[in-house]
């Protein structure tokens, strides 16, 4: 019986060792006046699909930089180098098509808002709700950052 519960849990520690890094996301309820707006749940699911298939693409990109984070970039190959700044640049895309998707679902939500046959209770339940979406991205934004800065020659925009 020893032999197993021991086996039991040096598995269980492996098992947690190889796990990958939390992933942050945004977990909403939607409230029962959403829910009876088929085009307010679905716009409101729609964000928080985005925002949390954000956070796992800023998790396994920084899983992916860590290896990368303490080398002396000038002293690499040249191909190693172009592996370093192929990373850092689709971490950069991803974060501009994040926010390029970002900005039409805020004018989106600018027209829902101005739509008068819609009840005031679902707009604010609405409004609630992505607000929290808004809040959550911004935390991946202060967490992750939109750049890896693992190219330290790279271009500063202004």
């Amino acid at each position: 019986m020893k032999k197993i519960l021991l086996f039991t849990l040096i598995l269980a520690g492996l098992v947690s060792c190889k796990q990958a890094t939390d992933v942050p996301q945004i977990d909403l309820t939607l409230s029962k006046a959403l829910k009876n707006n088929a085009q307010l749940s679905e716009f409101v699911t729609q964000a928080i699909e985005n925002a949390n298939e954000l956070a796992r693409a800023c998790v396994t990109m920084h899983e992916m930089a860590r290896e990368y984070l303490e080398v002396d970039f000038d002293s690499l190959p040249p191909e190693q180098q172009e592996k370093i700044v192929s990373l850092d640049y689709k971490y950069v895309e991803m974060w501009y098509n994040f926010n390029v998707k970002y900005t039409s679902q805020t004018m989106q939500l600018l027209e829902i808002l101005k739509d008068e046959s819609i009840p005031k209770e679902e707009l604010v339940e609405m409004s609630k709700a992505m607000a929290q979406v808004s809040s959550f991205v911004q935390q991946l934004k202060d967490t992750y950052g939109q750049d890896l800065k693992l190219d330290p020659h790279a271009v500063p925009v202004q």
